[in-house]
């Protein structure tokens, strides 16, 4: 297995971070914050964009769409864990 290079997995956390604060934005948008939607909007299609680069550049390092899906799972736990600890 290819190991996954260090930009590469700045931008995988940086995917991860504008997530979870895209699920921020949707939980406000459902309890009445009606004007954080073109935020929500704009962040969503760049997590999109991002999501996209990601795999493009993990294809172009020889890297597998699954390899790539493991890592953002990993990082995702992470962050939540670390997220849960400081509560």
């Amino acid at each position: 297995m290819t190991a996954i290079s260090d930009p590469l997995q700045k931008r995988i956390h940086d995917l991860v971070a504008r997530e979870n604060e895209c699920d921020g934005l949707f939980e406000e948008i459902k309890n009445g914050n009606g004007e954080e939607s073109l935020r929500y909007l704009t962040l969503r299609d760049s997590c999109k964009e991002l999501k996209s680069e990601i795999f493009r550049n993990a294809r172009s390092a020889g890297l597998t769409r699954e390899t790539i899906k493991t890592e953002i799972k990993q990082i995702r736990k992470q962050t939540t864990s670390t997220s849960s600890k400081h509560s």
